[in-house]
């Protein structure tokens, strides 16, 4: 859908390229999500101002919600049908619950001039399957993940393998590191964690190590 709007006397238009934006379909909480696209001025004139993407969550009962600007260029001299391009790896955003829903998300993306600021904009709907750790375990071989239970976990966690875990490393999804607990008989006491999504580091006694994800909801 494209729109056009006139301000001051000036014909302002900017819509995606062909190929409209490109990222996955399929995502995971903590992963990184990039952009790529093409920007066009389709309008008469010269735009020489920022151009803003931003992202946001969208329903049919709350309409758009959580808008947010994930990146921009500018201010940039785009002569009219010419365009700049938002480069693979330019544009980004970790996958959080803050932002990201579990399940079938409709994630709309558009380009803004940062002047003036009743230009139209053009939105493109996306459907973004954000898989969240419960189904990390059921489609992940369990083999190479940390055995854990339950998940989501309230009070406590346990650790089934047939080895010893001597140490425990807690990550939120950014990778910084929260906290490390040395554990007996392979259980982790969680009353004390806040409810969210952290990423664990099981050390094991003859050295190795292996990871998975813990949701936490009290």
């Amino acid at each position: 859908m494209l729109a056009s709007t006139t301000a001051s006397g000036q014909g302002i238009s900017v819509a995606f390229g062909a190929n409209g934006i490109q990222f996955p379909d399929t995502v995971s909480l903590g992963d990184t999500l990039y952009y790529s696209c093409w920007v066009v001025n389709t309008g008469n004139d010269v735009l020489a101002e920022n151009i803003l993407l931003e992202t946001a969550n969208y329903s049919q009962l709350q309409g758009l919600s959580n808008i947010r600007t994930i990146g921009g260029q500018g201010p940039n001299f785009i002569f009219p049908n010419d365009s700049i391009q938002f480069p693979p790896g330019f544009l980004y955003e970790i996958v959080t619950q803050q932002n990201y829903l579990i399940g079938d998300n409709i994630v709309v993306i558009w380009p803004k001039v940062s002047t003036p600021i009743n230009q139209s904009t053009q939105h493109e709907y996306k459907n973004v399957y954000v898989i969240g750790p419960a189904i990390i375990s059921s489609v992940v071989e369990f083999s190479n993940k940390l055995q854990l239970f339950p998940n989501p976990a309230n009070n406590q966690i346990s650790f089934d393998g047939v080895k010893n875990i001597c140490e425990i490393q807690i990550f939120d999804l950014l990778g910084k590191e929260l906290n490390t607990f040395f554990i007996e008989n392979n259980m982790l006491n969680t009353s004390t964690f806040k409810n969210g999504v952290y990423l664990i580091n099981a050390q094991f006694e003859d050295g190795t190590s292996l990871k998975n994800t813990l949701q936490i909801q009290h």
